[in-house]
């Protein structure tokens, strides 16, 4: 599958500890030996923040990538077992985060605007 690497995602944050850590919580498969481009052999791995490479599909994934494949904004082939783990922390690991508190303060949930 095609996918492109984004540019300037280092700030953004994850309850998971890594956003490596978060894809294989999440992708429930392990964090491979190396780095999932291919022909990569590259072994210290980031979770990096990806976009499919197609005009349609718009949303931010996290996949097991080298330093250098995650510095710039790129074009990568990886292949098709590589589960894409969206980005999205208020869907994925941070979701019902603040049910608890909510439910602590009499607030009663699925909020309703």
């Amino acid at each position: 599958m095609k996918l492109k690497n984004i540019d300037g995602t280092s700030g953004n944050k994850c309850g998971c500890g890594s956003w490596l850590d978060h894809w294989a919580r999440l992708s429930g498969q392990t964090i491979p030996k190396y780095c999932v481009v291919s022909n990569c052999c590259e072994r210290q791995l980031v979770g990096a923040h990806v976009q499919k490479d197609s005009y349609t599909d718009r949303n931010w994934y996290i996949v097991p990538l080298c330093a250098k494949h995650n510095a710039k904004a790129e074009s990568l082939d990886v292949p098709d077992w590589v589960t894409l783990v969206s980005a999205n922390v208020s869907e994925t690991c941070d979701k019902g985060k603040y049910e608890g508190l909510l439910g602590n303060l009499g607030v009663s949930y699925p909020l309703r605007r």
